[in-house]
């Protein structure tokens, strides 16, 4: 269980605070910055910061679940329903939305941006006006999404730590 504990906190925090890192400086910057801005993310996430994060959440996700099943003795209807059950169960589907979230929408925008990018530079020139709406449009997806999975995981952790006093 010490080992769960381990890996489940430490990929949690990492988790926790690339989100927000992403979510509240990075990409907002990177809007502001324009065509700079959206190279510099599409390297960080190339240079190993998505696959990096993704291995976070899946370690946090795939621990956590491994330790709820050993304290509620596997899924015991009582201590599932107990106040802090629920509360770890809370924490826990905050933490799913966040990685839905990240797996169904920043991904794949992410990848599409990156894409977009090339073909947009490989002309030499700037992007044609019906590229820079997609380009504009994806952004504003990504920086949204990324801002509510955030918030998730924020609400994943907040519970967590919490969970211990119900």
């Amino acid at each position: 269980m010490l080992w769960l504990r381990l890996v489940h906190s430490l990929a949690g925090i990492f988790w926790v605070g690339a989100a927000v890192l992403l979510a509240v400086f990075i990409l907002p910057t990177a809007r502001a910055l324009g065509d700079d801005g959206g190279r510099f993310v599409a390297r960080l996430m190339q240079r190993g910061l998505g696959p990096t994060l993704g291995i976070a959440m899946l370690l946090t996700i795939l621990s956590g679940l491994a330790m709820y099943g050993r304290l509620s003795a596997g899924f015991n209807r009582v201590w599932v329903t107990s106040p802090h059950g629920l509360v770890l169960g809370a924490g826990a589907v905050a933490a799913l939305l966040s990685l839905l979230i990240g797996a169904a929408v920043n991904g794949p925008a992410t990848v599409r941006l990156a894409k977009l990018r090339q073909v947009a530079g490989a002309g030499g020139g700037a992007a044609t006006s019906a590229e820079a709406a997609e380009l504009g449009a994806l952004q504003a997806r990504r920086d949204r999404a990324s801002v509510v999975s955030a918030v998730f995981v924020v609400l994943a952790a907040v519970a967590m730590a919490a969970a211990r006093y119900f």
